[in-house]
């Protein structure tokens, strides 16, 4: 799941040409975040699937650069299978090591970091008015 070295290009661009990730419409999410960075001109909404405190599938929309794009979809991957709470721990440097980012692309993993912040919002917020 991660790429050190001359791979983080390679996985980068694959995370770009072919997202494994990406949202059906047609599909029902138990929760959505949104953030944007309007400098960048890009809109990341992030979506969960939960069964109890395990998240079981995690997509994303995304309008934006590729870096983006490629942040979005390592982080529904990771977010595959863990906890609310371990959901929380994932960080800029977990991003940052797997795909090799440089400064000017730090970006990216905050917008997608931040979405995923909002989608746990939401998602608590919903179970405690249910």
């Amino acid at each position: 799941m991660t790429a050190a070295g001359p791979d983080a290009a390679t996985e980068r661009r694959r995370r770009f040409l072919a997202p494994q990730h990406g949202v059906d419409d047609q599909q029902a999410w138990q929760a959505l975040g949104t953030a944007d960075t309007p400098a960048a001109d890009a809109l990341c909404e992030l979506y969960l699937q939960v069964d109890g405190d395990i998240i079981t599938a995690a997509g994303f929309a995304l309008y934006g650069p590729p870096i983006a794009v490629a942040c979005a979809d390592w982080l529904c991957e990771a977010l595959h299978n863990r906890t609310i709470e371990t959901a929380h721990c994932l960080s800029m440097h977990d991003l940052q090591t797997a795909l090799a980012l440089a400064p000017q692309e730090r970006y990216g993993a905050m917008l997608v970091l931040d979405a995923l912040l909002d989608a746990i919002t939401n998602l608590e917020a919903s179970e405690c008015n249910d």
